[in-house]
């Protein structure tokens, strides 16, 4: 916590990150839970567990939340441009099936 640079980056990151999340559920039609930390809740429209599976054979892990009462949700964390990238890619995959 005191390298301030470093602070700095790491929230610039997730800013940049969590921007690029919420567009990439936009074009895909997906609600989610408005976030201000390093992981954001999406609603998936269908049972959350089905699509946590299918993404993990795809080599993306994200969290189910059906523990939380929420069902149809996945939690996200946000990372960089790139692991984004992979974790929509693959959502958008996984969801057209």
């Amino acid at each position: 916590l005191m390298d301030s640079a470093h602070v700095a980056l790491s929230r610039q990151t997730n800013h940049t990150g969590m921007a690029q999340l919420i567009a990439g559920f936009g074009e895909l039609a997906l609600n989610f839970i408005p976030s201000v930390g390093n992981f954001i809740s999406v609603d998936l429209q269908q049972e959350g567990a089905k699509i946590y599976e299918a993404l993990l054979r795809e080599g993306v892990i994200v969290r189910p939340v059906a523990n939380y009462g929420m069902p149809q949700y996945l939690r996200v964390t946000v990372g960089n441009n790139s692991e984004n990238q992979r974790f929509l890619t693959a959502l958008k995959k996984v969801l057209s099936k």
